[in-house]
């Protein structure tokens, strides 16, 4: 079962896509700016440590740093790797 979570609590090395994006215009103008658009398939990598930094790969090839801050305005649908959540 698929359910949308925001993108800064998915499990290391999950898949998912982008279902929808919270905030202001302006604030998901900037994130399509750097490929966060609805429908758009996003990973996430890594957690920096000590750190709010998240590693995301956007599409195929695109790595993004995001803050979690940030990454908590997107919300996701998780592809695979759903055992993570048990």
């Amino acid at each position: 079962m698929n359910y949308p979570v925001v993108l800064s609590d998915l499990p290391l090395g999950t898949s998912a896509r982008i279902t929808a994006i919270e905030g202001a215009p302006a604030w998901q103008r900037r994130l399509a700016a750097v490929g966060f658009t609805v429908g758009q398939t996003v990973t996430l990598l890594r957690r920096a440590p000590f750190s709010q930094t998240l590693a995301v790969r956007v599409g195929a090839l695109t790595d993004v740093a995001i803050r979690a801050t940030d990454a908590s305005t997107i919300l996701v649908e998780p592809l695979r790797n759903l055992e993570a959540w048990d």
